[in-house]
């Protein structure tokens, strides 16, 4: 998925570390990078929610998830790191709305939280 100043990438289980334990690999993000001026997030697919919403919430240091299943979808709530929260959310909810487009490609989601 790419966004206006970044691209995201949802790997197979175990790609990130395959990626950044490979220096070829690491070396091929960096020129992706170069090339397309961009930031470059990897994350690994995960077909678990639970799962799926931690790898894509990793870099905020998320305390506790909860996931219900409702009529229309999925309603996550994930608790992040007090100092990450604002970063989390981004701004004008930028990073929010990216999160919620991103789950949507792989889940039913109804709503996102972030505390």
């Amino acid at each position: 998925m790419e966004t206006d100043d970044v691209i995201f990438y949802v790997l197979e289980k175990g790609g990130t570390y395959k990626l950044f334990t490979n220096d070829d690999k690491k070396k091929g993000l960096e020129r992706i990078k170069e090339s397309v001026k961009k930031r470059v997030n990897v994350l690994d697919f995960s077909p678990e929610p639970e799962q799926f919403f931690r790898n894509l919430f990793y870099r905020y240091k998320v305390v506790s998830l909860n996931i219900t299943a409702g009529e229309s979808g999925y309603v996550v709530n994930v608790k992040v790191d007090p100092n990450y929260k604002a970063s989390a959310i981004g701004k004008e909810a930028k990073n929010l709305k990216t999160a919620m487009q991103l789950a949507k490609r792989h889940f039913t989601i109804a709503r996102l939280f972030i505390e």
